[in-house]
């Protein structure tokens, strides 16, 4: 299996969600290979410790990837999670932002929380935030936020968690806005130190994202994924493996990386107004006293 070429990253601790499957798995892998020591964050222990093993295999380093569990639709267990990372590591270098899905109905978490909002958008804010002082301890911290090229171009602030109504197409775009407007929020908060936040689109990938869609919309990743345009998610994952260990991104930061170049996101995610909007709502639902936030 082919891997893209990578920039050294021995020494370099990595921590990559959602790395079971698809762009995680491949990324961790390439990163593997470069040197890096990887900690996996997985929901299933099952698949968790197989994508260990994979990674393991094709490690250039002598350690063993570090297994960590949870289910990042529940806030309580993102908390454990960050405690469970921090007890083990002093220190951060990457950390890779990839865990997503999509659900066909509205669903809500333990949080009351919908799925969709919880996952893709509240889980990533909410570990970074509990992790930040392992990002900040590296020499030059980095974190990558992976979202989409199709993100939406406007975000409709009565309908965030499907109140009035949940089509998961248009709940999978609206949170990848959020995705980028994240990243350009925490570039600025940021400003003026060592560590750098970046979004990155993998493009379209055949991976296993959408396969939890039940109904008629389970058709919907099957025939999409049968496109020409749709490539491996090895090639998916270079642009993380880019962002995260490029030295050339070594002081690049907020923003937007698509086939390993930069890209324009649509004009509502550079809105200063609404990414500060959507990062106060943010700590509201993630209970902001119960982290030390990047002011």
């Amino acid at each position: 299996m082919a891997f893209p070429s990578t920039a050294s990253m021995v020494g370099k601790t990595v921590l990559v969600t959602g790395a079971s499957n698809g762009i995680g798995l491949a990324t961790a892998r390439a990163l593997a290979i470069a040197g890096a020591e990887l900690v996996l964050l997985c929901r299933d222990p099952g698949r968790g410790a197989a994508a260990r093993d994979a990674v393991a295999r094709v490690s250039t380093t002598d350690s063993v990837p570090d297994l960590v569990l949870a289910d990042l639709e529940s806030q309580q267990q993102v908390r454990e999670v960050a405690d469970d990372i921090r007890s083990r590591h002093d220190h951060l270098d990457v950390l890779i932002n990839n865990a997503g899905n999509v659900f066909s109905k509205r669903e809500l978490t333990e949080d009351r929380i919908e799925r969709t909002f919880a996952l893709n958008h509240l889980a990533p804010f909410l570990l970074t935030n509990l992790l930040m002082d392992l990002v900040t301890a590296a020499s030059q911290g980095r974190i990558v936020n992976v979202t989409s090229e199709i993100h939406a171009a406007k975000l409709d602030w009565d309908n965030l968690q499907s109140e009035k109504r949940h089509q998961f197409f248009k709940a999978y775009q609206a949170t990848k806005t959020e995705n980028i407007l994240f990243t350009n929020e925490l570039a600025r908060r940021l400003s003026g130190t060592t560590v750098t936040v970046n979004a990155v689109s993998p493009g379209p990938s055949r991976t296993g994202f959408g396969s939890d869609l039940t109904g008629a919309w389970a058709l919907f990743p099957k025939v999409m994924k049968a496109m020409p345009m749709f490539h491996s998610a090895e090639k998916g994952g270079q642009v993380v493996v880019y962002a995260a260990s490029d030295p050339a991104l070594t002081s690049v930061t907020g923003q937007f990386f698509m086939n390993c170049k930069p890209r324009k996101s649509k004009p509502i995610t550079h809105s200063p107004d609404v990414a500060q909007r959507l990062w106060t709502l943010s700590e509201q639902l993630t209970d902001a006293s119960a982290y030390p936030s990047v002011r």
